[in-house]
């Protein structure tokens, strides 16, 4: 068994480098050689114990006091996995939860708005189905307070399961669909009716919908698609006109996005596409990668916690007799 200062160094080096890389940094730096079997099991003994923490947690009924606004916000990523055959890709469910008072507004060096959010709470599941994903982002939201908070806002790309999620778990919740997804499917079927390389055409189409959208109007939006997918003649192009249609008049109550502004609510679920390229995509997406559902999910969790900046708190507080002895 290792000490905890080697797990925590090997997790550390293994949450951004594969695992042969890993060792070879290692063995640079202390002059150890460490295997990549050894580096693998440490990784997923780690990983693993903070999904299990997670799982088992209890939600303590003494949160005191709860911030103005919490985010739920969610969405999917492929991994490869390991078939009995060939490769399977199976999808990663990433949750995140943060509050209005967990962001943070500064000037970049080109003068424009940055933001950064602190204190987020990141949930993940692959290879389990929604019901086990659902029950953990409803369990961070009530850890960061969903409970006592004025608004709720379950921010998403208007995917059915997500839907369902809201109203099991958030009732409440004001759900709003993505401003940039909604954006990205006029730009889609602008692509369809006037073909890709048109670009000023499709900005002469598109710009005006936007600006219409920006402003709450969605209904005539909707009736000015319904309409010109009704005269159009050519097959393909009336078929995605209708299915934009049916996109927009599904999420409608969902896209009163002048409304939203002038609660100062966030429109946009940059934050967990952002998080599903550096917490999934940037590791386990490298070249010839494949995973096994188990290592897949330890690694996740491990960096769900590094990204949590709750790290060093981890490996301060945990046992390490139980870090390597607990059931997985």
């Amino acid at each position: 068994m290792c000490s905890k200062k080697f797990s925590k160094l090997c997790s550390n080096a293994c949450v951004f480098t594969p695992f042969e890389h890993a060792g070879k940094i290692i063995e640079s730096f202390l002059n150890i050689h460490v295997s990549e079997t050894t580096l693998m099991k440490i990784v997923n003994k780690a990983g693993e114990k903070i999904y299990q923490d997670f799982k088992n947690k209890e939600v303590s009924k003494k949160i005191k006091k709860s911030s103005k606004i919490i985010y739920i916000q969610s969405d999917g990523s492929m991994v490869p996995t390991l078939g009995e055959e060939k490769i399977e890709y199976k999808e990663n469910k990433l949750g995140l939860v943060f509050s209005d008072t967990d962001i943070k507004e500064r000037k970049g060096k080109n003068g424009e708005k940055e933001i950064e959010i602190k204190n987020k709470r990141f949930v993940s599941s692959i290879g389990k189905g929604v019901e086990e994903f659902q029950n953990m982002l409803f369990k961070a939201a009530k850890i960061k307070g969903s409970e006592k908070c004025k608004t709720l806002i379950f921010l998403t790309d208007g995917a059915t399961w997500l839907k369902n999620i809201k109203h099991k778990h958030f009732k409440n919740a004001i759900h709003i669909l993505d401003w940039y997804h909604a954006v990205e499917h006029l730009w889609q079927t602008a692509n369809v009716l006037f073909g890709e390389e048109n670009k000023k055409k499709s900005e002469e189409w598109v710009n005006p919908l936007k600006e219409k959208l920006w402003n709450g109007e969605i209904s005539e939006v909707i009736n000015y698609i319904t309409e010109m997918a009704k005269k159009e003649k050519n097959s393909s192009k009336s078929t995605s006109l209708f299915n934009l249609r049916t996109y927009y008049f599904n999420n409608q109550t969902n896209m009163k996005y002048n409304y939203y502004r002038k609660q100062g609510y966030y429109i946009g679920s940059g934050a967990i596409e952002s998080a599903n390229k550096y917490i999934v995509s940037n590791r386990l997406k490298m070249s010839g990668m494949r995973w096994t559902i188990k290592n897949a999910n330890s690694l996740i969790w491990l960096r769900c916690k590094y990204f949590e900046e709750k790290w060093d708190d981890f490996w301060d507080n945990v046992f390490l007799p139980d870090l390597y002895n607990h059931a997985s």
